[in-house]
């Protein structure tokens, strides 16, 4: 966190103030000679750091309490001197301290777990490896244990992942029959991506210990995250044979699987769990999230009202059933349903749905009323509020109305990214492409890496110029931190559109729509596909569409443009 310099006091005042605190307590001053003695030494460094820390000068306080423990070995001390260093991000005042930490205290485990991680983030691999050795030599419950610390250690500093691993390679070497050894490996294997370590150690492991449930846990998300599902299943099933409890197996089968999104198969498991449980909560919950992923309402639905009589998960069954009719385009329903949630996760975004609902309701002062009530009620959300309003007017074409909000909004919190990108919309509807792009410009000087506002002026850049070359290297650059974002996809391929890489925007719309069955996306991988003669095919992705949203102004003059 920043710190205003307003609130730093130079050393020397700090110094008289350490003074007269000493003075107020009975303590001599610098010049008096019981200062002198190491006691009051070390007395004074303290009261000066802990003036320092309380001044929010985290470096000056680490360096007065290691001057203390010159005089005072307190292993509490220096663990305050090594956690207010890391605070200033001096990291070798930290490392210098943690040591210290370590030798006043060397029977406990946390200082050596502190100086094998700076240790690590400095380089020196020697240190590293020694404090390693010691905490699985020392461990109470036995160096397999103290592996999986030194795992749990290692794993935090993802920077230097190489060297971790290649430190847990060469600590396993020592220890070649030790079944938790192997298993450590595999862990830190896993947690850094190398999945071909992870498995062969996670092997190893159960070949020197059959038996060991964890290892068989541990190798079977090794295996669904290298996409071998049959291999996953075969150990899954050793498991349920022996289990007491099948369903806590399957559950955690089904998070792994979701995990590395293996849909259809989480799902399958998840329905056993409700075959075996009808009543099983939380299985209900992650397949009505599922089903609506996957565009299913009616099985999202079944397992949402299934939840209506659960105490914990009824708030976010109301908001989801409301999300289930906005999907179907009932927003009556939907408002019904959203009228209900009153606390909860899900309690502000209900609150802002039901504007939207409202809105298509053309009850749109109502809309309004609510929002403005919301914003003086909960000024902490105000901008969410903002937001659903200008949702809701731009839907309503009312885009003039819509502008002079966002104007107002951005008065009160001028650097708001959401409002930017909220106000750049409606300057696009406005036919304003300036004033939209130099918001989404704004947003981007504030962030560099803001896919959205970068995919956003990407496509409005291939919509309304010529600036084709310049929008792709945007998109392309959103695409990079977004890879998955079907919305960026879907720019991209129109960017190939406009270009004339007709058969390559094909590919790249295809891949959005199996993504997101937005009405947008389906109106540009219509217009290829009408374009490249595949007319029927055309119509079959616009009326599933419109099913779906009829009003959808995009879609509506895609069609109309082209088909009638």
């Amino acid at each position: 966190m920043k710190i205003a310099t307003s609130c730093l006091v130079p050393g020397p005042i700090l110094g008289l103030l350490a003074a007269s605190l000493m003075a107020a307590t009975g303590t001599a001053l610098a010049g008096d000679k019981a200062l002198k003695t190491p006691e009051a030494q070390a007395q004074y460094h303290v009261m000066v750091g802990e003036l320092a820390a309380l001044r929010h000068q985290p470096e000056l306080a680490a360096q007065e309490f290691l001057l203390a423990l010159d005089a005072v070995p307190e292993p509490e001390l220096a663990m305050r001197a090594a956690s207010l260093a890391l605070a200033a991000r001096n990291e070798p005042l930290a490392l210098k301290a943690a040591k210290k930490w370590q030798e006043l205290a060397p029977g406990e485990t946390d200082p050596r777990e502190a100086v094998a991680r700076l240790a690590l983030r400095a380089g020196d691999l020697k240190e590293v490896r020694i404090q390693c050795e010691a905490i699985i030599a020392g461990h109470a419950a036995g160096p397999d244990e103290g592996f999986r610390e030194v795992a749990q250690v290692l794993g935090q500093e993802g920077s230097k992942r190489e060297d971790a691993l290649a430190l847990m390679a060469a600590l396993r070497a020592k220890y070649p029959e030790r079944a938790g050894a192997a298993y450590a490996q595999s862990l830190l294997a896993l947690r850094f991506g190398q999945l071909d370590v992870a498995e062969k150690s996670g092997r190893d492991a159960l070949r020197l210990k059959p038996d060991s449930r964890e290892t068989m846990l541990l190798l079977t998300g090794v295996l669904v995250k290298k996409g071998d599902l049959p291999g996953s299943k075969q150990i899954m099933g050793e498991l349920l044979k022996g289990s007491k409890d099948p369903t806590e197996l399957r559950m955690g089968y089904a998070r792994v699987l979701l995990e590395a999104e293996h849909l259809a198969e989480a799902r399958a498991e998840y329905e056993a769990i409700v075959a075996a449980k009808p009543g099983d909560a939380e299985a209900h919950f992650a397949l009505g999230l599922l089903a609506l992923e996957q565009q299913d309402s009616d099985g999202a639905e079944k397992h949402f009202r299934a939840l209506l009589t659960v105490p914990d998960l009824k708030q976010r069954a109301l908001y989801y059933l409301g999300r289930i009719e906005e999907t179907r385009n009932q927003p009556a329903k939907a408002l019904a349903w959203y009228e209900q949630v009153e606390e909860g996760d899900q309690a502000i975004d209900a609150l802002t749905r039901r504007a939207v609902a409202l809105g298509k309701l053309d009850r749109i002062a109502e809309g309004r009323a609510l929002m403005a009530r919301s914003r003086a009620e909960l000024p902490a959300f105000a901008a969410r509020f903002y937001l659903a309003e200008g949702e809701l007017l731009m839907n309503a074409r009312q885009s003039k109305d819509a502008l002079d909000l966002y104007q107002s909004a951005l008065k009160e919190k001028p650097d708001d990214a959401d409002l930017l990108y909220g106000r750049s919309l409606v300057q696009e509807q406005l036919q304003n492409v300036p004033d939209a792009e130099a918001d989404l410009r704004r947003i981007l000087a504030q962030d560099k890496d803001d896919a959205r506002a970068m995919n956003a002026l990407g496509y409005m850049l291939t919509v309304h110029t010529t600036r084709l070359d310049e929008a792709r290297k945007l998109i392309e650059r959103a695409l990079e931190l977004t890879p998955d974002d079907a919305a960026v996809i879907d720019s991209l391929g129109w960017v190939d559109y406009r270009q004339g890489k007709v058969k390559e925007a094909r590919t790249l719309l295809e891949r959005a729509f199996g993504k997101a069955r937005d009405p947008e996306i389906a109106a540009h991988l219509g217009e290829v596909l009408w374009t490249l003669g595949e007319r029927e095919q055309a119509r079959a992705v616009w009326d599933a569409a419109l099913s779906r949203d009829p009003d959808h102004r995009v879609l509506r003059e895609t069609i109309d443009r082209l088909a009638r």
